[in-house]
């Protein structure tokens, strides 16, 4: 267990600590973290294509506690937004484009640790009142074993704070391809299944230029 050992995000989740202190980590601490990034993935599976840089800027919808102490978490999956934006534009659809909503839920269970902090100029943890927060900006997996998880996030509210979890098990709930249904019907279902193809293959869509490369392809 790395949470609770001690209050210093240079020490706790370092790949996050120039967000907080504005001092840029050496690059040894991101090299460390790709080497043990690539062992969780695989062990995560298909669901990596949410952690390590692809939930980058994703909206926060809903962040709350359920049952006292767990997490419940959900997201506009913004690679899915900008695909179906890029679609929209490039049919000349008659969708509105500012209102779409792709939803995702982060929900833990046997959670042993969450609270939301600030984090001083010097890299000094301080917790503060649970609240609304805007943005998902990265995560730094601290531990991720069979029933064992620990993460680091790193979110937006008129300023970075750091979200820090441990539970035993982490559901991630998927409300895609529903919303999908609702705005485009089954006219697009090729455009879509190649989409969620490439992207459970790993493939970094979370992006409008890269979503247009992949029409692209598609249309080629």
């Amino acid at each position: 267990m790395k949470i609770g050992t001690t209050d210093k995000i240079q020490e706790l989740a370092p790949t996050l600590a120039d967000v907080f202190t504005g001092s840029e980590s050496p690059e040894s601490v991101r090299d460390t973290y790709q080497k043990r990034a690539t062992v969780y993935k695989k062990r995560i599976g298909i669901n990596a294509k949410y952690f390590f840089g692809h939930t980058h800027d994703w909206k926060i919808l809903e962040i709350k506690k359920i049952n006292r102490k767990d997490l419940f978490l959900r997201l506009n999956d913004y690679a899915t937004l900008e695909f179906a934006k890029v679609l929209i534009e490039r049919k000349r659809l008659k969708i509105c484009k500012e209102n779409l909503e792709f939803p995702i839920e982060f929900i833990t269970s046997g959670t042993t640790h969450l609270s939301l902090n600030t984090v001083k100029k010097q890299g000094k943890i301080y917790p503060c009142r649970f609240r609304q927060l805007d943005d998902y900006l990265y995560e730094e997996i601290l531990v991720w074993d069979e029933n064992h998880i620990e993460i680091a996030f790193d979110f937006w509210k008129r300023g970075n704070f750091l979200l820090l979890l441990s539970c035993r098990q982490l559901e991630i709930k998927e409300y895609q391809n529903q919303a999908w249904r609702e705005y485009f019907g089954n006219k697009f279902d090729d455009y879509y299944m190649y989409f969620e193809t490439e992207r459970n293959k790993g493939r970094f869509l979370t992006s409008h230029s890269h979503c247009k490369i992949l029409i692209d392809e598609i249309e080629s």
